[in-house]
C-alpha cells in the first residue's frame, strides 16, 4: 500500500481507505499516521527532556517539541539532525508528578496499541486546580499535548463540570477521517475518566 511516511510521494492509502484507526489530530494532506508511543505520551506530560550529541554539538530539546507533526514531509518524525544521537531522557522533578495517571484504552487487553490514551497530572490545592498536564495517545499523529485542556482546568475547582470542559478543549480541533469519527468522543472520555482518577473521585 502507498505511504508517504515510507515511501515519499508515493500516497497515503488510509486517507481515502480504512483508517479507523488513524489520527484525528495533527494530520495532513499526506499522513493521518497514529504514533504508536504509550512511554512518550507519559513523559511529555511529565516535561521530560531529551539529551543529543551530533556534529554540531549538544542539545537539550523539550519532548513535546521533539516529534514532528507530519505536514509536508511526513518521513521526517523527529528534530534529530543528520548524525545527532539521543544521549539521554531528563525527568525533572515535579510535584505533578506525585497525582499522575496514565489510561490506555484499546482493542484487546493486550498486545494493541492504543485507540485513546491520556496521560494526565494535577496539582491540586483545596480543592483547585492550581496546575494540569495532559497529554493524549492514540489519536494524534505525535505524542500530543492538550494544552487548551490544560488552560480550561487552571484555577478551576476539580469536578465533573471542569473536566468535561477540558476534555472538550482538547479535542476542539480534531479532524476525523470517515472511519474514526468515534474517537472524538473515546478521548473526551478517555480524559475525563483519568482527570476523575487523578482527582481521587474514582
Amino acid at each position: 500500500m502507498p505511504c508517504n511516511k515510507r515511501v515519499p510521494g508515493s500516497g497515503c492509502a488510509a486517507i481515502e481507505g480504512y483508517n479507523r484507526i488513524h489520527a484525528i489530530l495533527g494530520g495532513s494532506d499526506r499522513c493521518i499516521a497514529t504514533h504508536p508511543s504509550d512511554m512518550a505520551v507519559a513523559m511529555i506530560a511529565l516535561d521530560a527532556v531529551v539529551q543529543t550529541r551530533g556534529p554540531n554539538g549538544e542539545r537539550s530539546i523539550p519532548l513535546v517539541d521533539f516529534h514532528l507533526v507530519p505536514g509536508n514531509t511526513p518521513e521526517r518524525e523527529t528534530v534529530l539532525q543528520h548524525g545527532e544521537l539521543i544521549v539521554a531522557v531528563d525527568l525533572p522533578a515535579s510535584n505533578l508528578a506525585r497525582r499522575s495517571h496514565y489510561l490506555k484504552i484499546r482493542d484487546r487487553a493486550s498486545y494493541a496499541f492504543a485507540m485513546a490514551s491520556v496521560a494526565a497530572a494535577l496539582d491540586i490545592q483545596n480543592g483547585i486546580i492550581r496546575s494540569a498536564r495532559i497529554a493524549l495517545g492514540g489519536v494524534g499523529t505525535k505524542p500530543w499535548r492538550a494544552f487548551e485542556a490544560e488552560k480550561a482546568l487552571l484555577n478551576k475547582p476539580a469536578n465533573e463540570a471542569t473536566f468535561q470542559v477540558a476534555a472538550s478543549a482538547a479535542v476542539a480541533g480534531a479532524k476525523p477521517q470517515k472511519y474514526n469519527g468515534f474517537k472524538v468522543e473515546l478521548a473526551k472520555r478517555t480524559i475525563v475518566k483519568a482527570l476523575f482518577t487523578v482527582g481521587g473521585m474514582a
